[in-house]
């Protein structure tokens, strides 16, 4: 049982975006408990004569719901730095990105995936999404491994493809087989071999979606209607990436004479239940379908950004929000972005539009703050669990030390939080109403002992695969 008591602002994020002041919030069994006045809860809690209740100080914070990640690749945590930043979408995953994560051991994987949560349970997040996992479901198996020994949720699933692009440079067997099935069927069979285990572990915190690489260079007709049957049939959400860039439109629009949206719901795979990554090159029409069939939108602005992606100049996000669409932030990977700080991103997502279309009416700090928390919820088909602070909802919170000249003077809290505080201000992340991260420290996992094995493993990785870390710049020793 946990106490956070008499909290400075309790963001709630509830339905009526109530703030609340001088309130303490009770969680037990992992669940919130009460959320009342300080004085009202103190007299409610003394009257239950509890024992062992873990109480912390929350006069001078600010509490919101965990952050929830909807797009993550946790196997290219090893890969940061190492991968150069001049390159197409096309080019950095075919050359490099998918190459070095299709490389990687289950033992690596496991290590990568651990850097990964370390690094969003620093920054405030509870929950996030890895659809697209390379290599083996015995690299599913590791990922999930790390993801219960760090204490997080997670979303996972298999990244498998069945189309291998003319212009995909050529690498060894090994490598191609992590990387691409000969036939739909195959690819599926590996869906179905995953699912078929079970689609929840680890008491919950550990679910396992339909969900394939996607894109329109590595997905049949045949593939992409199979998955939409393996969701069906194991009654999971599904995801993948799609419309990620100015080369896969056109590709699309070459072979299948549409852009990918539209090509999804030709082949009825769109539903309330489907999270797409990306969405960068949609047009009105495609919007327009998204929100009829209440598709879920896994945007990733940083990565965008670093991969020119265009999202300045044909980026939606401001007509899927309009329309109702939910749209939700990613980080993606460390080394297509770099950036796991959801109030970064959130800040990015809120000033992106703002200065491309000269509108600064365009995505609040408020929609902002919604995208990485109640949207996320809804992204994950868990709005009725996380998300918002509210009685009966998982125990998934984030505590800001307020006491930062960044929090000062403290007029309005969500444009403080999106325009001027990030994750370095965070002092305390609950998950399932365990104590994760503390007085800026991870209670799960040693940090320490988590960066240095990384960085012994990542050299052996870019030695391995004859991959250079050494800066552009002359380095003097």
């Amino acid at each position: 049982m946990i106490l956070i008591r008499d909290v400075g602002t309790i963001v709630t994020m509830d339905d009526k975006r109530r703030l609340l002041k001088g309130h303490s919030v009770f969680i037990r069994e992992g669940k919130i408990s009460a959320i009342e006045l300080t004085d009202q809860l103190d007299a409610l809690l003394q009257t239950q004569n509890l024992h062992g209740v873990t109480i912390i100080d929350g006069s001078e914070s600010v509490l919101l719901p965990a952050f929830i990640n909807t797009h993550v690749h946790t196997v290219e945590h090893l890969s940061r730095g190492l991968i150069p930043d001049d390159l197409s979408t096309f080019q950095w995953a075919s050359e490099y990105a998918n190459p070095f994560c299709a490389s990687l051991t289950e033992d690596e994987a496991y290590c990568s995936a651990k850097l990964a949560c370390l690094e969003m349970i620093s920054n405030g997040t509870g929950c996030f999404v890895d659809v697209n996992i390379l290599g083996s479901l015995g690299h599913v198996d590791a990922i999930a491994q790390a993801v219960e020994d760090s204490g997080m949720r997670a979303i996972l699933g298999r990244g498998v493809t069945d189309l291998w692009p003319d212009d995909m440079p050529d690498i060894t067997p090994p490598l191609k087989a992590a990387l691409w099935h000969s036939s739909a069927s195959e690819a599926l069979g590996e869906i179905h071999s995953l699912l078929s285990r079970g689609t929840s572990r680890a008491g919950g915190r550990v679910q396992l979606w339909a969900s394939i690489y996607g894109l329109t260079f590595f997905s049949s007709d045949e593939l992409l209607k199979g998955v939409r049957s393996c969701a069906n049939h194991y009654n999971t959400p599904l995801a993948f990436h799609i419309s990620s860039s100015r080369e896969e439109a056109a590709l699309s629009l070459r072979t299948h004479g549409v852009w990918p949206i539209t090509r999804l719901e030709h082949l009825s795979v769109l539903g309330p239940d489907v999270l797409l990554t990306h969405c960068t090159l949609v047009n009105d029409h495609e919007v327009a379908i998204m929100a009829e069939r209440d598709a879920k939108v896994a945007f990733c602005p940083a990565a965008a950004l670093r991969l020119a992606k265009g999202t300045t100049q044909v980026g939606k996000i401001p007509e899927m929000i309009e329309s109702g669409i939910c749209v939700s932030l990613g980080a993606d990977g460390a080394s297509s972005n770099g950036i796991f700080d959801p109030l970064r991103l959130a800040n990015l997502t809120s000033g992106l539009y703002k200065d491309a279309r000269f509108d600064p009416s365009l995505v609040p700090a408020e929609t902002a703050l919604e995208l990485i928390t109640r949207e996320g919820a809804r992204a994950i088909q868990a709005e009725a669990l996380l998300g918002s602070i509210e009685v009966g909802k998982l125990a998934d919170l984030t505590l800001f030390d307020s006491t930062g000249p960044e929090w000062a003077p403290g007029h309005d809290i969500p444009r403080t939080m999106i325009y001027s505080v990030d994750g370095r201000s965070i002092d305390t992340v609950i998950i399932a109403g365990e104590i994760v991260f503390q007085n800026r420290q991870c209670n799960s996992m040693n940090s320490r002992q988590v960066i240095d094995e990384a960085r012994e493993i990542a050299a052996r990785i870019a030695h391995r695969l004859g991959l250079d870390p050494r800066p552009r710049w002359p380095t003097i020793r």
